[in-house]
């Protein structure tokens, strides 16, 4: 592709700079891939709404409207071979990192109100936390807020949800978080396009019934298989999807052509999408002018600062002022000794701790509420606590980068390999390897790249006898399906 992410990424903030996405495209992304959570921490509870994704255009677009942060989760452990086709864009050993836009209480309110009468699955937890932010900086109310805690942790009866809220722009939404375009590489005239929601499968036959075409398989997919009707879709998509607007453009072009060439073209670009691998930090991201994105953020606090005022004076607590104001400048004066590097030791070991428990980067930035690339620093040893030596670090190669940030050891892909072969669903493979760390994503991921002839480990990880061995059932498996 002569487009670069960045340069992707610039376009679609671009065109949405002055309009925001559509309400219900916002709430169908947020049903697919979002998460509106009420969870409890040890000194009360933490809410906000998060939505994950391995490109940021949608969370940057998201952003810019509704306030929030974009961090890189812990899921960045990405195999990478020593091709690189193009920008961000690797052959195989492809997993992709992942993002999260994180929208906290002092900020969520907008965009509650925004999809409040429009959002279908999650509409119970966006409900519960449009009345738990009333309650966020109240210290009473304890019964209240474990009451709203439970409700969010819910899932509503079928016969709750309101469908009539369901029209194009929710499934534009819905599709460009949970939605597969795939087009057979070894014969171009199989292709389809599917939507999963493996959890909410009634939304699937509710999308059937609203378009009047496709099929809901015993997959929980809604997929739809001739050229009619995925131009029919296409359409339908086209003028408000974000993420894979690049793909339905190229399928578009692919379904409408003869040329062999050109279907190549559009298969390489509509594959390519698919599994680029965007490396977002907020230095290497060109800038719109963020004046309104600041005034977002300067209303948000105005609120949350009068929220807490009140509720504070409410409590006969006339000192507000001064205590809001010792409280701000700790904040500062620990904000101010971390950003020197003079971190305790105590916090050093904690963090350690916690790593060693298994807790993603994320996990530890909030429970410790640290700045990301302290934690960072602390487990690459760049932090130390005082009485100790900083070792040497000894550069390691892509390859061993890659198999150290791999949450699934070599023995359980291999179980996962002749498991797969076995016949056994991921489900029940996930459940015979019992690593916590390990998700049904990933064992999903093992068995895609063995359909796919790709081999999920590295070769230097066995002996040349072994990694033939398993090479070849792999092949085999991927010509026996």
């Amino acid at each position: 592709m002569s487009k670069t992410i960045k340069q992707d990424n610039l376009e679609k903030l671009e065109h949405y700079k002055d309009c925001k996405p559509n309400a219900s495209y916002i709430s169908g992304f947020i049903d697919g891939d979002g998460c509106i959570f009420i969870r409890k921490v040890k000194d009360g509870y933490q809410s906000g709404i998060t939505i994950a994704q391995s490109r940021t255009n949608i969370l940057q677009v998201v952003r810019h409207h509704f306030g929030g942060s974009i961090t890189t989760s812990a899921n960045r452990n990405c195999n990478i071979t020593d091709k690189i086709v193009e920008d961000g864009y690797f052959d195989k050993f492809n997993v992709r990192n992942e993002y999260n836009l994180i929208i906290r209480s002092n900020e969520y309110s907008k965009i509650l109100q925004y999809i409040k009468d429009h959002i279908i699955i999650k509409q119970l937890q966006n409900d519960a936390l449009v009345e738990f932010s009333k309650l966020v900086n109240s210290q009473n109310n304890k019964d209240e807020k474990e009451r709203l805690y439970k409700i969010c942790l819910e899932k509503k009866n079928i016969f709750d949800y309101d469908f009539s809220r369901l029209n194009i722009e929710y499934i534009q939404g819905l599709f460009d978080a949970e939605g597969c375009i795939y087009i057979d590489k070894t014969k171009y005239s199989r292709y389809k396009i599917s939507i999963a929601q493996k959890n909410h499968p009634e939304i699937l036959h509710k999308i059937q019934e609203f378009l009047g075409y496709g099929k809901v398989t015993t997959e929980f997919k809604y997929v739809i298989y001739d050229k009619t009707t995925c131009l029919n879709f296409i359409q339908l998509m086209k003028p408000g999807v974000i993420v894979k607007y690049n793909q339905v453009c190229a399928f578009e072009t692919f379904l409408n052509t003869t040329d062999t060439v050109i279907k190549e073209q559009m298969y390489r670009i509509t594959n390519e999408e698919k599994h680029k691998i965007e490396h977002f930090t907020e230095l290497n991201q060109p800038k719109l002018d963020i004046t309104q994105n600041i005034e977002i953020k300067k209303e948000h606090r105005t609120e949350v600062y009068k929220q807490k005022s009140e509720s504070m004076m409410g409590e006969g607590n006339h000192n507000f002022g001064k205590q809001f104001s010792e409280e701000t400048k700790q904040k500062m004066s620990v904000s101010i000794r971390d950003a020197k590097g003079s971190v305790s030791d105590e916090i050093i070991l904690k963090v350690r701790q916690l790593i060693q428990e298994g807790n993603t980067n994320v996990k530890i930035q909030e429970l410790m509420d640290l700045p990301r690339h302290t934690v960072t620093r602390i487990k690459n040893g760049i932090i130390i606590c005082r009485d100790e030596e900083r070792k040497e670090i000894k550069p390691m190669s892509q390859e061993e980068v890659n198999i150290s940030k791999r949450k699934i050891k070599l023995d359980e892909i291999l179980i996962v390999i002749t498991q797969t072969i076995d016949g056994q669903t991921p489900a029940d493979i996930l459940y015979k390897i019992k690593n916590p760390l390990v998700t049904i994503n990933i064992v999903k991921n093992i068995k895609q790249k063995m359909c796919d002839g790709i081999m999920p480990f590295y070769e230097s990880e066995l002996s040349e006898h072994r990694y033939n061995l398993y090479e070849k059932m792999v092949n085999e498996y991927k010509d026996a399906i």
